[in-house]
């Protein structure tokens, strides 16, 4: 019963996926630099969710001389992601290996289990069309991947992606031939680790990975495309997040070197004023440990803010194991005025994002709060995260430090400040956490 609530009560909440804010660097950094430029000023380096952000972004960086940086940098973990949305759904035909190396995924016309060829050979495809009555359209033109993509795209919604066995069927009884499905293979990871699987790239790049060029950038003289960059090039580039507010503790001044960075703040589809007197603050990952506990004066009845934010990179588990030892446990978020909360303490922290006490379970497939059994439906998961996005073994709940502080998954064994909960009046821990 613990764990049927636990299922049902996050697949009743519902999703919404907020566009990004994004802000033009007019200044040039390497990818690393921007990194860290981004991180200590807003969120992170810029993610891309889909088609309506990537022109919302180009239309604004069209005034921009030099191509830019994203946010999208190549790893060394090759993973499956689809071209449209995300999906769990898998249809594999037994014996495949799985190499680690960029691929595309084949359906076979005659039993609809897939299969795995380089994306550079040319092939039919099936489109999906979230318009029309017929939802999967058979083309018979020969295609690489990226190609059959870029066409469905254009004339349709996107190569067709069947979330579950039954649209599997469909899939394979509108093509009767082997096609192209829109499940692809790459090591191209966002910096703030969302699983988000838009792509854009240029259609002249080669599928074969190109020595050196590790990182992305947006071509301003290619429509906003994208291109494979060697990380050390100097470029202007794109954050997403808002502002980051400075910690009252320990105000922070604009070193001299920052007086004239250029900077453009804009978001999808709206008009916003660019930020004023932004300041420029280092990475402090490697600076000394600070933990911090801001309470409230209680001597007038008011509650004690018992939310401890600890400026010391840890592992999810150890962060726990030290929330338990110090204090009562990593903080767990059901409610708005909570995520509220936890949002200003995590404006104060040394990394891009802070642990919650969030886990994600392979066994049962869903995600849990490990100090309460009750679920509720306040969620704040970023695009691409949570129930509906991408899961893998290992991954614990994280919350943003700036921007809309959503949360992501992340690898348990990434290092990140937390927040960790006190309690002095046992009752007010039951009723609040």
């Amino acid at each position: 019963m613990f764990f049927f609530l636990i299922i049902f009560g996050l697949l009743t909440c519902t999703l919404g996926q907020k566009s990004h804010q994004y802000h033009i660097i007019s200044i040039g950094k390497n990818w690393t630099e921007a990194q860290s430029y981004c991180r200590a000023t807003y969120t992170d380096l810029a993610t891309v969710n889909n088609a309506d952000e990537m022109n919302s972004l180009f239309k604004s960086i069209s005034d921009v001389s030099q191509d830019m940086y994203i946010g999208l940098y190549r790893g060394q973990v090759f993973r499956w992601h689809w071209s449209l949305t995300d999906t769990s759904y898998k249809n594999w035909k037994s014996g495949i290996s799985d190499g680690n190396q960029e691929a595309c995924a084949v359906m076979d016309g005659t039993n609809g289990k897939w299969f795995i060829d380089k994306c550079d050979s040319k092939r039919p495809f099936v489109c999906f069309n979230a318009t029309a009555s017929k939802k999967f359209i058979l083309i018979t033109d020969n295609k690489p991947w990226t190609d059959a993509q870029e066409y469905c795209r254009t004339f349709h919604t996107d190569l067709a992606n069947p979330k579950d066995s039954s649209e599997n069927q469909d899939v394979k009884n509108t093509a009767k031939i082997n096609v192209w499905i829109g499940l692809f293979k790459d090591s191209w990871t966002w910096s703030d680790q969302s699983s988000i699987s838009f792509r854009f790239w240029s259609s002249s790049l080669s599928s074969s990975p190109s020595s050196g060029q590790d990182c992305a950038s947006v071509m301003v003289n290619q429509t906003g495309r994208w291109n494979e960059v060697q990380c050390s090039v100097p470029l202007y580039f794109i954050c997403h997040g808002d502002l980051k507010s400075q910690p009252t503790t320990k105000p922070m001044t604009r070193p001299a070197a920052t007086q004239n960075h250029n900077t453009t703040s804009f978001a999808p589809s709206s008009s916003l004023t660019p930020p004023q007197n932004i300041t420029e603050k280092k990475n402090t990952d490697t600076q000394p440990t600070q933990i911090l506990h801001t309470t409230t004066n209680n001597t007038t009845g008011a509650v004690k803010d018992n939310l401890i934010l600890v400026n010391e990179n840890m592992t999810w588990l150890e962060a726990v194991s030290y929330c338990r030892k110090h204090h009562v446990d990593l903080v767990s978020i059901h409610s708005q005025e909570l995520q509220d909360r936890t949002a200003q303490k995590a404006t104060q922290a040394s990394t891009s994002h802070i642990w919650l006490g969030l886990r994600y379970t392979c066994k049962f497939n869903f995600w849990f709060w490990i100090k309460n059994t009750e679920t509720g439906c306040y969620q704040n998961w970023a695009p691409g995260h949570g129930p509906y996005g991408y899961k893998e073994c290992e991954l614990s709940g994280a919350m943003e430090s700036t921007g809309g502080h959503q949360w992501v998954g992340r690898p348990g064994s990434d290092r990140l400040n937390f927040i960790c909960y006190n309690c002095v009046n046992c009752q007010l821990c039951n009723d609040v956490f």
